[in-house]
């Protein structure tokens, strides 16, 4: 499946964070922090809209000095479990809907279905509505 130029930049801005906090593969929250920096369209609006911010999303990041999480590398990634959940969800529901590619919003329904990961302790503490953000979406992509 074709990822969107977007998505792939928010992919490419959630790999540079890595460096930054310190981490070795990439997890949820590494994602949701690649789409607000990506700036502009659906996700990022959305998630900005949730109360959501680079800001917030860095202060968290930088709080998780390790992870537990196994990984994997994909596409030249290191990836978490909750990255490589999140992925596999957004291609599924893409696919599911008839999409010949992979967005960012799929990307953010992929990790908002998250059920335990590092982006659902980030929504959690936050006390952002994931299934709020994700109704929303689900509406903008119709």
């Amino acid at each position: 499946m074709e990822t969107t130029p977007r998505c792939r930049q928010a992919l490419k801005y959630a790999q540079e964070s890595l460096s930054r906090f310190g981490h070795a593969h990439l997890s949820s929250a590494h994602l949701i922090l690649g789409l607000l920096t990506l700036q502009g369209g659906v996700a990022d609006n959305i998630l900005r809209k949730s109360g959501l911010s680079v800001q917030l999303v860095e202060g968290y990041l930088s709080s998780r000095r390790t992870s537990t999480e196994e990984s994997t590398t994909q596409d030249g990634m290191a990836l978490g479990r909750s990255a490589l959940l999140a992925l596999q969800r957004a291609k599924a529901l893409a696919r599911a809907r008839q999409f010949t590619y992979l967005g960012v919003e799929h990307l953010l329904l992929g990790i908002l279905a998250e059920e335990s990961g590092e982006a659902a302790d980030l929504f959690a503490s936050a006390r952002i509505d994931r299934e709020g953000i994700s109704r929303t979406v689900q509406e903008e992509i119709q």
